[in-house]
């Protein structure tokens, strides 16, 4: 049983559940049932309730009457949309980022990234790592318009980007692709080349768009 023991434990309830989702412990439409979460979570029902309103309010979820709440489903559109932001942000701010990232923090990412491939596969690191990558291509740039944005961005995009992953028929492949790409990346970020970096990126996430792709067709 998991167990929260925390005094705000609303705040707790939702950051806990909206981390499942965004993860697809809790997949596109699946049902959570607020008796179900109360006694997994060992609290009452009142901070389950509380969470999927704020749930459903960032579109997450729909709420249930009397029940609980069903994730909301990923439609194609949900995915064209999302890596058309994508692609004509994230190549462009690599560009613009790649000689302002310190050596040291490219080294010990590269690190992370090349250990992803040892077993036990943990789907917590390399969802960290996959973050850590794609902001490091724009955090250190001084337009905060532009990294408040593609933030943003990300945020809608997290449920979607790790979709692929959720296949068990796609799983092993999309992380091998994913993490090559990662590491083509990071070596390219070496080489100060903003033409490179920029091409590798857009080639990433068109990939990334296809592979969600493919997961969608794929879904039961």
């Amino acid at each position: 049983m998991k167990k929260i023991v925390s005094l705000s434990m609303r705040d707790q309830m939702y950051e806990a559940l909206r981390d499942l989702i965004l993860k697809n412990t809790y997949g596109p439409n699946s049902v959570l049932q607020i008796d179900g979460l109360a006694e997994e979570f060992g609290v009452s029902a009142t901070p389950v309730r509380e969470a999927l309103v704020r749930l459903e309010a960032e579109g997450l979820v729909t709420l249930i009457p009397n029940k609980g709440a069903q994730v909301t489903d990923i439609q194609e559109a949900d995915i064209s949309n999302t890596w058309e932001m994508r692609r004509l942000l994230e190549p462009y701010a690599a560009g613009q980022s790649v000689s302002l990232i310190p050596e040291s923090e490219v080294a010990e990412l590269r690190r992370e990234v090349s250990s992803l491939h040892a077993e036990p596969f943990d789907n917590n690191r390399y969802i960290e790592a996959d973050n850590r990558l794609h902001q490091m291509l724009y955090l250190h740039l001084s337009n905060s318009y532009l990294k408040d944005t593609i933030r943003r961005v990300h945020q809608m995009s997290i449920r979607i980007r790790y979709f692929p992953e959720g296949s068990a028929a796609m799983h092993e492949r999309v992380v091998n692709e994913v993490i090559q790409e990662h590491l083509a990346i990071l070596d390219s970020v070496m080489t100060r080349d903003a033409r490179k970096i920029a091409e590798l990126v857009l080639a990433h996430l068109q990939n990334g768009e296809k592979r969600a792709m493919a997961a969608l067709e794929k879904k039961p």
